[in-house]
C-alpha cells in the first residue's frame, strides 16, 4: 500500500516535471487562465457598475450582488477547472489535494460549508427574511459558504427596530441551534396588547373600546391585504396552518392586582411596533374619557397631618 502511494506521488512530480519542462503546454494554461482572471474581474466591475445606476432600491441592489458575484465566481471556476483538466494535468491534481487536506486542518470550515448548502437547498432563510437564533433578532442581509449576515433588530429595547449593528453568524450555526422564520409561510404574525385595570373598573366597557379600536385597524388591514380574491384565497389557507382566526380576538385573565384584559390581532411581521404604538395612542385616549376606567398598578399616598 505504501509503495503504492509512493509510486502515485512520483508519478505526479515527474508529470508535473515534465510540463514544466514543456513551456508551450504549461505556459499556454497558465496564460489563459490569467486572462480568464482578467476577464471575470471586468465583468464583475462593469455588472456592479450598471447595476448601481439602473437599481435604485437597495435590498433589491443587494439581492442582485449576491446572485450576480456567485455566478460570475462559479462560471470563473468552471472555466479554470475545464483549463487545466482538459489534460488531465498532474499539477490540478496536486493542487486539489493540497486543497482537501487543508480543508480538513481547518476547524469548521466543512461544517460551515455543509450549513450553507442546507440553507440556500432546504430554505432554511432567505435573504431579507427576518429570523431568531441563539437569542438574537434580525433581517439576513447575505449568505456566503462561510457565514451569513443579519441586521439586528431590538436587542436593548423592545421595538422591533433596526439597531445600526450587524452580526455574523457561522453558517453551522443552523446544526446546532434552532432557527426561527418570520415570514417563511406567511408575512403575518399575530400580536397582543394588554391593559390592567382595577377590580373596581367598568371592564366590560374598557375590553369593549380595545376590541372597536382593533376591528377599525382589522378593516384597513383587509383593505391593504386583502383586496385581491386570489391573495385573500392565499392567506386564509395560511391561516389555517396555523389554527388562527385572523379577526381580532378578546382575551381576559384575572389577576392579582386587577383584571387582564388582551386583544390578539394579525399585523404584517414588519409593521409590528408601528400599529402597536397606533392602537395605543387610540385605546388609552378613549380610556381618558371614561371615569369608570381606572388602570391598576402599585400605588404610593401621602398624607399630612396638622
Amino acid at each position: 500500500m505504501d509503495q503504492q502511494i509512493s509510486s502515485f506521488f512520483d508519478g505526479i512530480f515527474k508529470e508535473i516535471v515534465a510540463n514544466i519542462k514543456d513551456p508551450s503546454e504549461f505556459t499556454g494554461k497558465l496564460a489563459m487562465t490569467l486572462i480568464l482572471a482578467v476577464f471575470w474581474f471586468i465583468c464583475e466591475r462593469l455588472v456592479s457598475h450598471l447595476a448601481l445606476q439602473q437599481m435604485k432600491d437597495i435590498k433589491a441592489l443587494n439581492v442582485f450582488f449576491s446572485i450576480s458575484r456567485f455566478l460570475l465566481r462559479l462560471l470563473f471556476v468552471i472555466g479554470v477547472t475545464w483549463i487545466w483538466l482538459n489534460a488531465l494535468d498532474a499539477l490540478l491534481i496536486l493542487v486539489l489535494v493540497g486543497a482537501i487536506f487543508l480543508g480538513l486542518s481547518v476547524k469548521g470550515l466543512i461544517s460551515n460549508i455543509v450549513g450553507w448548502l442546507l440553507i440556500i437547498n432546504r430554505h432554511h432563510f432567505r435573504v431579507y427574511d427576518r429570523i431568531e437564533i441563539d437569542d438574537l433578532k434580525g433581517e439576513v442581509l447575505s449568505v456566503n459558504p462561510l457565514f451569513f449576515t443579519l441586521m439586528e433588530l431590538g436587542n436593548w429595547y423592545t421595538a422591533e427596530a433596526p439597531t445600526g449593528r450587524t452580526v455574523k453568524f457561522p453558517n453551522n450555526i443552523i446544526l446546532s441551534k434552532k432557527v426561527t422564520n418570520y415570514n417563511e409561510l406567511t408575512p403575518f404574525v399575530w400580536k397582543e396588547i394588554g391593559y390592567l385595570v382595577t377590580f373596581t373598573s367598568d371592564w366590560q366597557k374598557a375590553h369593549q373600546i380595545m376590541l372597536q379600536v382593533t376591528e377599525e385597524y382589522y378593516e384597513e388591514f383587509q383593505r391593504t391585504y386583502f383586496a385581491d380574491p386570489r391573495q385573500r384565497e392565499k392567506f386564509e389557507i395560511q391561516f389555517q396552518l396555523f389554527d388562527g382566526e385572523p379577526s381580532p380576538q378578546k382575551i381576559i385573565d384575572v389577576q392579582e392586582q386587577g383584571v387582564a384584559l388582551k386583544i390578539r390581532y394579525p399585523v404584517c411581521y414588519t409593521e409590528g411596533t408601528k400599529v402597536a404604538t397606533q392602537l395605543h395612542e387610540k385605546i388609552l385616549t378613549a380610556f381618558a374619557t371614561e371615569r369608570d376606567i381606572e388602570m391598576a398598578g402599585n400605588r404610593l399616598y401621602i398624607s399630612s397631618e396638622d
